[in-house]
């Protein structure tokens, strides 16, 4: 699942020809002067990072004057807000709002939702929980989409009356197909302000989308300021490399501990970390590789961040037996990374539980590097383990 920051989500909604606020997104105290006096001097300043309830973490400020609008994004660039820090804001014209409506989209195990409110704003959490009735929701048949009808009644039943119902109806309609254009698994509108003409504007847009549907939306597939990305600079390599190369998935996520796991992203590899704590041990990282084939280079991405954690003392590369993958490449990966290193590991233990296809090309590999164990047929995970954390106890500190 990719969010996406407000100024993208509300491009993506203007171009649908939805009702948002006019704004644009800045990187410099400078620039927010400037924006806000185009737009009228009165703005809201909002901090761009996929995230929400932004609000309530201090990422959102709304001023009456340019001077001010500089104030608040000096005062909010470079802060960080949900892990995520903020290189831009979105100085966009403030709206008045009378009263706070919610609407949102949301992809469940087999059909799309709708919830609706008439009482939205940065509570709607707390309200959901303290106040469920005062959320509708519903399922949509995905054949027969979001009639209007029934877009009214779900607005009646929350409270909407008068000349507001048919605008809302047709809104909701509008944006459900928005939500499903997008390849959206979450498409929330919070707050929605209703003029007293009854038309309706988009203030809050946030929206979450399907990353295996990137290929249909080129103009999402790449942040230019890395938004989205961590700020752990392996976790952010390896982040961009699942996202700009070709083939499934990688991750690494950097723990404290001292015992790298190469490991498969199921069950064995959850196992492998507990038993790892276990043992007394202390994992440096989850980790997920693709399964092997003849590029390898997101395989080789997750392997440089593990080696690269500096607190590493000991390296587990502990899989089921290989079916779909060959263990040869899998080695290969890991000692051309060893060996462009530098410095080098050299004097790193590593231990391979390792079986399969290509396992005996494996094998040849590491024949004769000292610090490389590859353990026998029949070991199991648990012993793989024990070795790799007595290992580790005895290794040399990192330098």
């Amino acid at each position: 699942m990719r969010r996406l920051t407000e100024d993208r989500v509300k491009g993506f909604l203007r171009g649908r020809d939805h009702p948002v606020p006019d704004g644009e997104p800045v990187t410099t105290g400078a620039d927010a002067q400037r924006i806000a006096t185009a737009l009228g001097r009165r703005v809201a300043v909002k901090a761009l990072v996929p995230a929400g309830r932004r609000g309530l973490a201090g990422g959102v400020r709304l001023v009456d004057d340019s001077e001010a609008a500089r104030a608040a994004a000096e005062g909010i660039l470079g802060t960080d807000i949900a892990g995520h820090p903020v290189r831009r804001v979105l100085i966009e014209r403030r709206i008045d709002i009378e009263r706070e409506w919610y609407l949102g989209f949301s992809l469940n195990s087999t059909r799309p939702e709708v919830l609706l409110s008439t009482c939205g704003g940065v509570e709607i959490e707390s309200l959901a929980h303290g106040h469920p009735e005062a959320l509708i929701r519903a399922t949509i048949d995905p054949m027969r989409r979001l009639p209007s009808w029934h877009a009214a009644d779900l607005w009646v039943a929350a409270g909407a009356a008068g000349r507001t119902v048919p605008a809302l109806a047709a809104l909701t309609v509008a944006l459900y197909e928005t939500f499903v254009a997008a390849d959206a698994l979450l498409l929330e509108l919070n707050p929605i302000s209703v003029a007293a003409d009854g038309t309706p504007l988009l203030v809050g847009a946030m929206m979450a989308v399907d990353e295996a549907a990137l290929f249909r939306h080129p103009e999402w597939q790449h942040d230019e300021e890395g938004d989205d990305l961590p700020a752990n600079p392996r976790e952010r390599a390896v982040a961009i490399a699942s996202r700009t190369l070709p083939g499934g998935e990688c991750s690494y996520i950097e723990l404290d501990g001292d015992i790298g796991l190469l490991v498969g992203g199921g069950g064995a590899g959850l196992y492998q970390h507990d038993l790892v704590i276990e043992h007394g041990g202390r994992p440096a990282n989850h980790s997920v590789t693709p399964p092997s084939h003849s590029d390898d280079r997101k395989m080789k991405a997750v392997i440089r961040a593990i080696l690269e954690h500096p607190k590493l003392r000991a390296l587990l590369v502990g899989f089921n037996f290989t079916q779909m993958s060959r263990a040869d490449i899998r080695v290969r990966a890991l000692i051309e990374v060893l060996d462009a290193m530098s410095p080098r590991r050299d004097a790193l233990p590593i231990v391979i539980r390792l079986f399969g296809a290509g396992e005996a090309e494996a094998r040849d590999m590491v024949a004769g590097r000292d610090n490389i164990h590859y353990l026998p047929r029949g070991t199991t995970l648990r012993e793989a383990v024990a070795k790799v954390v007595a290992l580790a106890a005895t290794g040399r500190a990192p330098a």
